[in-house]
């Protein structure tokens, strides 16, 4: 079925189309970009859709976005997504700002029991009824012309979106879910600035393994290979390869000859940089190891392993009960925090883990602790039952 939808191409287009969108209190909006070839994923079309319309933006003709940017960090606006993480950056690297009242469908549905993450086709399929056309997968979006069949494809991605909104934003305010969705998008678009305006060096494979001057020197070839990268405006990962780094740190030398003796240095698009490595090795030689970024550890060590399973288990039972998605609610390593958190007499009570923070504490976090300190049990119920589990209150 063919979608009916507006293609802006100009400034002028946009700039008049914002104006029109400006008097709408919801809007819904998706993009497509390709990452693998630049620093950051370019951003190549944005497809728009209201109660009314859908539109879409092409954003290698339109020079300045600033005018749709600006509608979605508008507080009296409420913008949906669905699995938004590239749109909150986009935006957020265009404005500086987080937007105020976000709806992300994908999250959305987690709090309503549905499998997370869902896609958007299965989200479309579940409540519209309605199979997405998924033949234009893989095009290339920078190049143009654009066929009627991609831009149709486009289209389709926000066609349902507003629909979606309305259906699970009247069950979650009948289930009292709707404040706990505002603070998880919240609390997701925070991580995503804090990722964003930080140096992440420390999330190079293997670094955790170094100290003292490697570390030093992990940071400083991050910090370089960054700036290049960004520079030229090519992903990070082609100046020079993560285990090389961690290699070229761990050994600390800076001897030019030692360094080219790597293996992996021997090709011409890496043997050119082996004067700048080791000027940059050097000099971090010398530095101060970097202090790793704050993260609140809860005790010392591992709990035992029986425990975070018996915790897992009875985890998957409360979603399973209260209709909400377990991979929503807790990682394995928020499971370990929480139980040495608990075994910690002289834990720091102002500082809780996310289990006992939030909307996760109200529907997990106290059937958790009434499960450490005895107050009910898990018995068999039934072997058979996808959760064969059931809670028992001892007598």
């Amino acid at each position: 079925m063919a979608t009916e939808f507006l293609y802006i191409r100009t400034q002028s287009a946009l700039q008049q189309f914002c104006e029109d969108l400006a008097r709408e209190s919801l809007i819904s909006f998706d993009t497509e970009f390709v990452s693998e070839d630049s620093y950051r994923p370019l951003l190549c079309l944005i497809q728009v859709a209201t109660e009314n319309q859908i539109a879409i933006i092409d954003p290698l003709d339109c020079e300045d976005l600033s005018p749709f940017w600006d509608l979605l960090v508008d507080s009296n606006r409420t913008v949906v997504v669905h699995a938004g993480r590239e749109e909150i950056l986009f935006c957020y690297r265009a404005t500086g700002q987080l937007i105020p009242n976000l709806f992300d469908i994908q999250i959305a549905a987690g709090f309503l029991g549905y499998e997370y993450p869902a896609s958007y086709a299965k989200m479309v399929q579940r409540v519209v009824g309605r199979t997405l056309d998924k033949e234009e997968t893989r095009s290339d979006w920078r190049r143009r012309p654009l066929s009627r069949q991609q831009l149709e494809y486009a289209a389709q991605d926000v066609r349902d979106l507003v629909r979606i909104h309305r259906n699970l934003t009247e069950r979650l305010h009948k289930h009292g879910r709707l404040p706990w969705l505002m603070e998880e998008t919240k609390r997701k678009q925070e991580e995503l600035s804090d990722f964003e305006s930080s140096e992440n060096w420390h999330r190079l494979s293997g670094v955790s393994s170094l100290s003292g001057k490697s570390l030093s020197i992990a940071r400083a070839l991050w910090n370089w290979r960054d700036a290049r990268a960004k520079q030229r405006n090519i992903p990070a990962r082609k100046i020079l390869r993560d285990d090389l780094m961690i290699e070229l740190a761990r050994r600390g030398t800076a001897d030019p000859r030692r360094v080219a003796s790597l293996r992996g240095m021997e090709y011409r698009n890496t043997k050119q940089l082996i004067p700048e490595l080791a000027e940059i090795i050097e000099e971090a030689a010398s530095q101060p190891p970097p202090s790793w970024p704050t993260k609140h550890r809860y005790g010392k060590g591992q709990p035992a392993s029986m425990l975070t399973q018996f915790l897992s288990a009875a985890m998957a039972f409360i979603c399973h009960h209260k209709h909400i998605a377990p991979m929503l609610v807790a990682t394995s390593e928020d499971l370990r925090d929480f139980v040495l958190y608990r075994l910690d007499r002289d834990a720091d009570q102002t500082h809780p883990p996310a289990l006992l923070r939030g909307w996760r504490a109200e529907i997990v976090g106290r059937d958790l602790d009434d499960l450490l300190e005895g107050n009910i049990g898990i018995v068999l119920e039934d072997p058979h039952s996808e959760i064969p589990i059931k809670f028992f209150r001892p007598t």
